[in-house]
C-alpha cells in the first residue's frame, strides 16, 4: 500500500533530513517536496491523496499562521504536522487550534522524530518542544493550554473554569508540568517552558 508525504521547507538541507526521515518510519513511503506555498497548494491539487504534511510555517508566499489555516481549509481532512523553530507571533496552542495535528521542534532528536512521526499516522496529536538537559520532552495539549494559561499568572481556580475541569484535575496538572521542568515552582516552570519553546510570545 502507497503512503504519501509532503514535505514543504523552503531549506533544502533541512528537507533532505526530513526525507531520510520519512524514508526510515515508512520504506514504501512516496515523498513530494515543495519549498514554498504556491508549489504546496499545486502539489495538494494534483495529488488530493496525500497521507500527511510536514509543513514549516516560514516558507516564502504566507505569512504567520495564514498559510496553516489556508491550508486546513481547503483539506480538512489531511493530517498536518507544524516542523519549525521556535516562532514569536504564534504558540503551538494556536496552531492546533487552527486545526495543526502536530508540533515538532526542529531541535528536536532523530529518535523523539521518528516517534512523534508514527505517533500522528495512529491518530494521536504530539506535541514535541526542544531539547532540554535530560533530552527530548513531549507534552499533551492539554498540558501545553495549562502552561499557557500558567503564563498569563491566573490562579487554579480560573485555569480550571477556562478548561471546564475540576481545581484538583488542574493541581494535578501542575504537579506534572513541575516534574516534567524539573521545577519548584510556577514561575520557573513557565520560564523553562519559555526558553525550551513550549510557550511562544
Amino acid at each position: 500500500m502507497s503512503f504519501k508525504v509532503l514535505i514543504t521547507e523552503d531549506h533544502a538541507l533541512y528537507r533532505d533530513g526530513l526525507y531520510l526521515l520519512l524514508l526510515e518510519v515508512f520504506p514504501a513511503v512516496q515523498i513530494f517536496e515543495a519549498g514554498d506555498f504556491g508549489s504546496t497548494l499545486t502539489t495538494l491539487a494534483k495529488h488530493p491523496d496525500i497521507d500527511l504534511l510536514l509543513l514549516d510555517i516560514h516558507i516564502p508566499g504566507t505569512s504567520g499562521l495564514n498559510g496553516l489555516k489556508e491550508l486546513k481549509a481547503r483539506h480538512p481532512a489531511l493530517p498536518l504536522i507544524v516542523v519549525s523553530t521556535v516562532d514569536h507571533h504564534a504558540s503551538i496552542q494556536q496552531m492546533l487550534r487552527y486545526g495543526a495535528d502536530g508540533f515538532i521542534a526542529k531541535t528536536s532528536g532523530k529518535a523523539t522524530m521518528l516517534k512523534a512521526l508514527r505517533d500522528v499516522m495512529d491518530g494521536e496529536v504530539v506535541v514535541v518542544g526542544g531539547q532540554n538537559n535530560n533530552g527530548p520532552m513531549a507534552l499533551s495539549p492539554r498540558q501545553v493550554t495549562t502552561l499557557e494559561l500558567l503564563s498569563l499568572g491566573l490562579p487554579n481556580k480560573e485555569i480550571a473554569a477556562q478548561l471546564n475541569i475540576s481545581p484538583a484535575t488542574v493541581r494535578e496538572y501542575v504537579s506534572d508540568l513541575l516534574k516534567l521542568f524539573d521545577c519548584d515552582n510556577r514561575t520557573q516552570a513557565v520560564l523553562k517552558a519559555r526558553q525550551l519553546g513550549f510557550i511562544l510570545d
